[in-house]
């Protein structure tokens, strides 16, 4: 495997109030933090499905595209999400702090690569409020944008 590292911007994330805790390339994963607030809750008392998804899908997008460019770097991965499915699994509370945690699955036989999120307290990992993979079909394109 490339070791080249995986650069997190330093701000990446802020728009939208997570923060990075960690990342580790050679894991392929990315750890963000984030202070739920009241509107990140449904009427069901979960996190909210949209919040889910677009944190699973804006993220995993970053990182399942660094992997890309870590096992071709002479490409230019382009892709298109094909599954994005997520799971509220338990009730949480305004004020709470939680991680995202977003890693690169093991994808052997798959048309491109997949990730899985957890969203589990930064307290007690064991706590999982909510889940989420994601997939995407990749098309490579020779540097200069040539199909």
């Amino acid at each position: 495997m490339n070791t080249m590292a995986l650069r997190v911007p330093k701000m990446y994330g802020s728009e939208d109030g997570t923060a990075v805790v960690e990342s580790d390339a050679e894991c392929e994963r990315i750890v963000l933090g984030l202070r739920v607030e009241s509107e990140h809750i449904n009427a069901a008392g979960t996190l909210d499905e949209g919040l889910v998804a677009t944190l699973a899908d804006m993220h995993t997008t970053f990182l399942l595209m660094s992997h890309s460019l870590l096992h071709r770097p002479d490409h230019n991965p382009m892709s298109v999400s094909v599954c994005l499915s997520v799971h509220a699994m338990a009730p949480i509370e305004p004020g709470t702090e939680i991680h995202i945690v977003c890693t690169v699955a093991a994808n052997a036989g798959s048309s491109g690569p997949q990730a899985s999120v957890v969203f589990h307290s930064a307290h007690d990992p064991r706590i999982v409020f909510a889940t989420a993979t994601h997939s995407k079909q990749t098309k490579v394109l020779e540097f200069g944008g040539k199909l």
